[in-house]
């Protein structure tokens, strides 16, 4: 694509922002929480973010169908349509209580490039999707990225009946036929609906969920990875009640010193592998708490119960998390005379995203002037069709406050210049 056609459809872009800010306002009002947005998956309320979405599609002349998952893809036809197909998009389910633009802007996204392409009467080579999938966060179901596992033939089907919404305690299923949609078409299905036979490439804008690009004063960047995890999601320390006045240090079995001591020890590795040179590591202890049926200010603490989140770009790190906290746990058990029951660990491996779209994306941006930024990001739908052998990459937008926070801040203006990127980044992959 030539600068001047890349400018041209950069102005395009922007011609169609009071398009995005119109269903973004729409689409807020209609989830809107006692804080920030609340779109269960597989609810009214991200149902209607994907019905408007597919409105707006319809009166752009685009063509819309769901899954019989529910996942929404609008399409610009392309000169062969028996091509595989460029793909962009995001999630329209919210954590509870969360920003409104985590998912929501890369669906909005998809569209506007569509419409910019219509508005600069481009057609592809070949068909542009844009998709809106279902249930991207872990939060209602326990497991993320569902809507895309389900499009990509990645999740079986048994989890239909297995896996129940956190706030209503209801089956996937069940959820799925409450909003007209037929699981058991889905459990009939032979073959994915979305694979490498017939989708080229799969590129995602989201907005940054950390504080880079604000620190740094940039619209956009190309990430490089999306990290991998390794999580005990239940962990427990036992112990021993005593009296806080009566028992002495020698005899105490104190699980919150304990665990304390665990989470310092944890954290002194995970900066000994920094400053090893090991890159994009991350640790969080997000969970820690006591008993609060047995806890007292005057007891020594006989339970403690918390979570290990470590996240990191190369498996390496990750096994020697795993290591370094089932041997950390076993010395201080013994030393403290406690026992530690970390319960089963979850994890997934990094997913290195697609160079050759990385480059693209990063030509487009230098096409256009705009200076991108390259590092690590966390879990998107993008790590699920880069598994199953669908090319992928993401363009992040600056976004202040973080993320599945009330706070969210992610201008238009910042929108629009990674709606740019995206664009002109398909418009190369789809010529």
């Amino acid at each position: 694509m030539s600068v001047t056609d890349a400018r041209a459809l950069r102005a395009a872009v922007e011609a169609r922002l009071p398009l995005a800010a119109a269903l973004f306002d729409e689409i807020r009002e209609a989830s809107a929480d006692s804080a920030g947005v609340t779109r269960p998956a597989w609810s009214e309320k991200d149902q209607f973010a994907a019905r408007r979405i597919a409105e707006a599609a319809g009166a752009l002349g685009l063509e819309t169908a769901y899954d019989h998952a529910g996942n929404l893809y609008c399409t610009l036809p392309g000169r062969d349509r028996a091509a595989p197909a460029v793909l962009t998009g995001s999630h329209t389910d919210s954590v509870p209580t969360g920003g409104h633009y985590d998912g929501l802007a890369g669906a909005v996204a998809g569209l506007v490039v569509l419409a910019a392409f219509r508005d600069v009467g481009w057609q592809p080579g070949r068909d542009v999707t844009a998709i809106a999938t279902r249930a991207e966060e872990s939060v209602w179901f326990g497991i993320p990225f569902i809507g895309a596992r389900l499009a990509l033939g990645s999740l079986s089907h048994d989890h239909l009946d297995t896996l129940r919404r956190s706030d209503t305690g209801r089956t996937l299923a069940d959820h799925m036929a409450a909003l007209g949609l037929d699981a058991d078409a889905l459990r009939r299905e032979t073959a994915p609906r979305l694979s490498p036979a017939n989708a080229r490439a799969f590129l995602e804008l989201h907005i940054e969920q950390g504080p880079v690009l604000v620190a740094e004063g940039v619209q956009v960047a190309i990430p490089t990875t999306i990290r991998g995890n390794l999580r005990w999601p239940g962990a427990t320390c036992v112990g021993r009640y005593d009296h806080s006045g009566a028992t002495p240090r020698a005899h105490r079995q104190d699980t919150v010193l304990a665990v304390a001591e665990l989470v310092q020890a944890l954290e002194a590795f995970w900066i000994a592998q920094e400053e090893s040179g090991v890159p994009d590591t991350v640790f969080t202890v997000g969970k820690c708490f006591t008993d609060g049926a047995h806890h007292a200010m005057t007891k020594v603490p006989g339970r403690c119960d918390f979570t290990l989140n470590f996240g990191g770009t190369t498996q390496a790190f990750l096994d020697a998390c795993r290591a370094e906290v089932e041997a950390r746990a076993a010395e201080i058990a013994t030393r403290r005379r406690v026992a530690f029951e970390l319960g089963e660990y979850v994890q997934a491996a990094p997913a290195p995203l697609d160079a050759d779209l990385r480059a693209v994306l990063d030509e487009s941006a230098a096409t256009l002037d705009i200076p991108t930024r390259s590092f690590a990001t966390v879990g998107h739908d993008a790590a699920v069709f880069q598994r199953a052998g669908i090319p992928a990459a993401m363009v992040l937008v600056r976004n202040a406050h973080g993320s599945h926070n009330p706070d969210e801040a992610m201008t238009l203006e910042d929108f629009g210049a990674g709606v740019a990127v995206l664009a002109a980044a398909i418009a190369r992959l789809a010529a």
